[in-house]
């Protein structure tokens, strides 16, 4: 027997308006806040210590919980505002794209930041689904090619095109304790969520014509 009831879907959101969904995720970016109110006020900053540790299995913990953790109240409100206007972008298609890209940027970010990071370093920041939805946003233009993605990329590059700059290991990012690492891991992760879901679009295409 099927179920269609409201609670068997695992997105529950889709069918809801779109200044709903944006409510919803900024409740998302405000517990980061209260995740940095409660360190600071409570914890004496020692949960900035959870981050990514590169080749350290006793870091692994961070691969979930880096993204939650900052250095600090400008580190935060950058990523704050960047995941507001991007995610906002990523929410016209709804929760699932999101949830989506946020869970593999997230992973990729970890994974390519606990292989190639600099042994010694901890790595915190939302940062990396930022780049996620960077990444994914651009990259959604360039593959499914519909009027709403190739808007949002151009939106996107125009805006944030300078961010690009971010994921290369220059002198000054490196200087500036940047973790390049972690935004080029996050931008491949929004990279192949967003090719994987066009892969997706032309199998299923093939499937009807036949």
């Amino acid at each position: 027997m099927t179920n269609n009831s409201p609670a068997s879907d695992p997105f529950p959101s889709e069918s809801s308006t779109y200044w709903s969904r944006l409510r919803d995720f900024a409740w998302v970016i405000a517990l980061l806040w209260v995740i940095e109110i409660s360190d600071s006020l409570i914890f004496g900053n020692s949960l900035q210590t959870h981050g990514i540790q590169p080749r350290s299995f006793s870091g692994l913990p961070g691969f979930i919980f880096a993204p939650f953790l900052h250095s600090g109240w400008e580190h935060l409100l950058n990523n704050s505002l960047s995941l507001l206007v991007l995610g906002a972008a990523i929410l016209l298609t709804g929760w699932r794209d999101l949830a989506i890209v946020s869970a593999v940027s997230a992973l990729t970010a970890a994974a390519v930041v606990w292989l190639i990071g600099k042994s010694g370093t901890n790595h915190i920041g939302a940062s990396s689904l930022v780049f996620g939805y960077f990444g994914f946003l651009i990259a959604s233009g360039f593959y499914q090619k519909t009027p709403l993605t190739i808007l949002l990329a151009v939106l996107v590059l125009f805006f944030y095109g300078g961010a690009i700059l971010a994921i290369l290991p220059t002198g000054d990012i490196r200087a500036a304790s940047i973790s390049w690492e972690g935004h080029l891991g996050g931008a491949i992760g929004g990279f192949l969520v967003a090719r994987n879901r066009r892969l997706k679009l032309a199998s299923f295409s093939k499937s009807v014509s036949r």
